[in-house]
């Protein structure tokens, strides 16, 4: 394996030259009124059901907030201050939608949606003068006398405040969260490699943080989180492995770190302290070896790369890769925190009694991998897979794998897979145009049906169809996984809180069929 696979050199529409005053030439399109399609604004790359996601947010976007748009181009605002508010109706419109633009993407769209203030009428010009030169006044040759000028203090030069969100300034919680840490580790006894066991290292936190930091409970939890993971995790990279839409991470130096997503290399905010605050982190995935180079595995399924000094003379050298969705395990999925022991037995328990199960959550949170476990943990069932995409193409003599163009509406395959007689029948994932379809089958008297969908997807269907409904989600520890299980009559049977899994039932509306399989006890002990 290769640092950066050929990575190295980020793409060119990455380069500081292509900021946000670059767009389009708004000449050929003055007659238009309404924002170019995306093809023609920038290539789409990854994959194809974000590609076509993509489109339809944007075409959409052109459809209602035309409005908001023009309301942001106030002239009465500085141009770093449109741009901006522009930014955050694009941003925050593409994710409520389950779409996460990287920096360019932001950028271009941006760039489009400035060619409306042209289309408007003229800008105003930015400098303005009351009179040209006097005639008498001769150049200037550099030997005349200077005279001092105005001073001009640097918050001038500051950029406008933030109109969406109140921001902390990072610098006051990194001195804070350097002595937090530094007064936790005088708290804990260091053992012979320099480790601490999670639960006294999360007690000297919280007796450090009652010293320095009184009140402001988000910002309390926020630097808990952080601390333990100075403490007994990866830092800076835990931060960037809890993002799912992160596929792999390279490390080069405490101050440059880069993400994998959507098929694109580009730069990470993350940051390491120094040198040492690298290496001791680095330390704790692999010990240096005589060939400088030690590959890893990670507890999800992922694999990894260390290269130690000699061998990178500058400091160590990580490459983090994330396992693919459908090599997960339940096991990797336990170890990875994404759900505890007893859910797994619930899901098991669950699949053997051909209950209805809905995975709900948003893109990149981890629900091809859940189905993937569930499906890997029947091995000698009947399984049939209907899905988008080939995450689910292990060899299994008992697996039949339905593959759906992307273009293809899902009705076709899930009939056909249906009339298979599977024991399983798994779905991935369910875009709103297939919900229809789905209701169908589920309200003919379909068993055994494992469901993935976005949360806006759910609007096309019931959710008293499914037995067992699973949410995954970002958590309270910083983690995605899962958030919580409910019954079809939306009672919690588990959540997290609090950094934990708590039970919440014992007597989910589903029992009485799970009884009738043969499974009463099983699920006694699930639910104890």
């Amino acid at each position: 394996m290769t640092a950066l696979s050929g990575g190295e050199q980020l793409d060119e529409e990455l380069s500081p030259q292509n900021s946000v005053p670059e767009r389009p030439d708004a000449s050929a399109g003055e007659e238009r009124r309404a924002p170019r399609s995306l093809e023609e604004i920038f290539p789409l790359r990854g994959d194809v059901t974000r590609g076509r996601q993509m489109q339809e947010t944007w075409h959409a976007f052109g459809a209602e907030m035309e409005g908001a748009v023009r309301a942001a181009l106030d002239a009465s605002r500085s141009p770093p201050e449109i741009a901006y508010a522009i930014g955050g109706i694009v941003h925050n419109y593409f994710r409520t939608r389950g779409v996460t633009l990287t920096s360019y993407e932001l950028r271009r769209l941006v760039a489009e949606l400035l060619a409306l203030r042209q289309r408007a009428g003229p800008a105003p010009p930015l400098v303005t003068f009351t009179a040209g030169p006097a005639a008498a006044e001769t150049s200037w040759t550099g030997d005349e006398p200077g005279t001092p000028g105005p001073v001009v203090p640097d918050v001038v030069f500051d950029g406008p405040p933030s109109r969406l969100v109140d921001v902390e300034p990072r610098d006051s919680d990194a001195a804070l969260l350097a002595a937090v840490t530094a007064r936790a580790r005088g708290r804990l006894a260091t053992t012979s490699e320099g480790r601490f066991p999670r639960a006294a290292a999360a007690g000297a936190i919280d007796g450090a943080l009652g010293e320095l930091l009184q009140g402001e409970p988000e910002r309390r939890d926020r630097l808990a989180r952080l601390a333990l993971s100075e403490l007994c995790g990866m830092g800076p990279i835990d931060v960037i492995w809890a993002d799912r839409s992160v596929r792999a991470v390279f490390v080069n130096g405490p101050a440059a770190i880069y993400v994998e997503r959507n098929g694109a290399i580009e730069p990470s905010p993350e940051r390491f302290r120094d040198h040492a605050h690298l290496a001791e982190l680095v330390g704790r995935l692999a010990r240096p070896s005589s060939s400088g180079a030690v590959m890893l595995r990670l507890r999800d399924g992922g694999e990894g790369l260390v290269i130690f000094p000699p061998a990178a003379p500058a400091g160590p050298i990580l490459v983090l890769r994330r396992g693919a969705p459908g090599d997960a395990t339940f096991e990797r999925l336990i170890a990875a925190r994404t759900l505890d022991r007893p859910m797994v037995e619930l899901l098991r328990i669950a699949a053997c009694c051909r209950l209805n199960l809905l995975v709900v959550g948003s893109e990149g949170s981890g629900k091809t991998a859940l189905l993937a476990a569930v499906a890997r943990d029947l091995s000698r069932a009947r399984i049939v897979t209907v899905a988008r995409h080939r995450e689910f193409s292990w060899p299994q003599a008992s697996k039949v794998e339905l593959l759906v163009p992307s273009d293809t509406a899902f009705a076709p395959l899930l009939a056909a897979g249906a009339r298979l007689r599977p024991d399983l029948l798994i779905v991935d994932p369910v875009r709103r145009a297939d919900a229809p379809a789905l209701a169908g089958l589920l309200s003919g008297g379909s068993r055994g049906v494992v469901a993935a969908l976005e949360p806006h997807v759910m609007g096309g269907m019931s959710g008293t169809a499914f037995d067992l409904v699973i949410r995954l989600g970002r958590r309270d520890d910083g983690l995605r996984g899962v958030v919580g299980m409910a019954d079809a009559n939306g009672a919690p049977i588990f959540v997290h809180e609090a950094g934990r899994f708590h039970r919440r039932t014992t007597a989910p509306s589903f029992a009485g069929l799970v009884h009738k399989a043969g499974y009463g006890e099983a699920l006694s002990r699930a639910l104890r």
